[in-house]
């Protein structure tokens, strides 16, 4: 049933991710292929972090370089050199205490590495928000809309303000009384409310009231048995085992 939500819900996400890349129609079977392989791929990922960040430091929370190493085993970041060939560029350049602080030379060679070491990342930032993600926002109804608005804080108000996304509204659409009440408790709707399970047809007005009784109950019935075990045991005298009988005796005798 989960598996079966989670590929609904899916599902027009892709639809607008194609219509983002021109494809305005596809065939039912298309969009299921689709679909099917951007759920495999985002559980590729989830896998791959998961251990990543229980080899890294046996911990179930992921860190950026756990999701870093996650992205290069799924192919989302393209280093450009080998393990092999890192460890032997940090071991042959120059180290960094070599460079004078004077005028900010070692400043500049650390920023330096640092831009060469964190390049795929950048570029993978510089794809996230480029002109293909935004189309697929502007198609979605996510993309923020700062031509409308007033002035001042008005045009910074309207700036920030997002659109209302497509699931929002369609169960808008679906739900005349409101979507709190009607998804309530489900997982496209705000978490239920406990309240208590009242039993009828008992003294024990909750769940808690019969558990207690039940248990005091078992406690009894324990300490019922304890005494009775007790009082037989002091009641009557222990059997003494019978006397083995000895080789030779008259009354063994057979007649």
């Amino acid at each position: 049933m989960a598996q079966e939500l989670h590929a609904a819900l899916l599902r027009p996400a892709i639809l607008h991710i194609l219509r983002a890349a021109g494809y305005h129609s596809a065939r039912p079977s298309v969009v299921d292929a689709v679909s099917d392989i951007a759920a495999r791929y985002m559980l590729l990922l989830a896998q791959r972090t998961a251990y990543h960040a229980w080899s890294n430091h046996n911990d179930a929370v992921p860190t950026i370089s756990d999701v870093r190493m996650a992205l290069t085993d799924a192919g989302l970041l393209v280093p450009s050199m080998t393990g092999a060939e890192e460890a032997w560029k940090e071991v042959l350049r120059k180290p960094l205490d070599d460079f004078p602080e004077r005028n900010g030379l070692r400043l500049k060679e650390q920023r330096r590495r640092d831009l060469e070491d964190t390049a795929d990342v950048r570029e993978f930032i510089d794809w996230v928000t480029g002109p293909a993600n935004k189309e697929i926002m502007r198609i979605a109804g996510l993309e923020r809309d700062a031509a409308q608005g007033g002035k001042g804080l008005d045009a910074a108000a309207d700036a920030n303000a997002v659109k209302e996304d497509y699931l929002t509204t369609l169960k808008k659409k679906h739900s005349k009384t409101g979507e709190e009440s009607r998804f309530q408790g489900t997982v496209l709707g705000i978490p239920a409310e406990d309240r208590p399970v009242r039993i009828e047809g008992g003294p024990p007005e909750s769940i808690h009231d019969w558990i207690k009784q039940t248990q005091e109950r078992a406690a009894a019935a324990a300490k019922l048995e304890s005494e009775k075990a007790a009082s037989n045991g002091h009641g009557t005298a222990p059997r003494s085992p019978p006397a083995e009988k000895e080789d030779g005796d008259p009354m063994d005798v057979e007649s």
